[in-house]
């Protein structure tokens, strides 16, 4: 007999090491999407504010130097950090109020300088629909 005419053998006689016992299998179950709420949630104000002014663009400025307070809470598949701040006060009339989720225009620009522009008055603004984030209004 060669090992052409050879039955295949079921997995099930598979060799092992001697000793081993054979592993059952689980039955497979289906990713499951848990979803924990979303990022407006995140934010005091959870509404579009200052730059953004409801025109859907996604734009809003980033500069390190508009804000305050920062605290990393993520990081985007990107590598850049997700950021809970404030603007400082000389901003918030023109930016928005209270707390904020954004991301820092520098570390943006290193990775997808496309979603990076200059505003009028000199500031960096990012456009958070090409990093894939929806700010605003859930």
């Amino acid at each position: 007999m060669n090992n052409h005419d050879a039955t295949p053998q079921p997995a099930s006689a598979v060799a092992r090491p001697e000793g081993a016992s054979p592993q059952p299998r689980l039955p497979y179950s289906a990713p499951v999407l848990k979803l924990y709420g979303s990022v407006g949630k995140l934010t005091l104000s959870g509404g579009l504010s200052g730059a953004e002014g409801g025109s859907g663009m996604g734009m809003a400025p980033s500069e390190p130097e508009l804000k305050r307070n920062v605290v990393t809470i993520g990081t985007h598949p990107l590598g850049i950090g997700l950021c809970l701040f404030e603007y400082k006060p000389e901003f918030q009339q023109t930016w928005g109020t209270g707390r904020q989720f954004g991301v820092m225009a520098d570390e943006v620009e290193r990775v997808m300088p496309e979603a990076v522009s200059v505003h009028p008055d000199g500031y960096r603004m990012v456009n958070y629909l090409l990093l894939g984030i929806q700010r605003g209004i859930n």
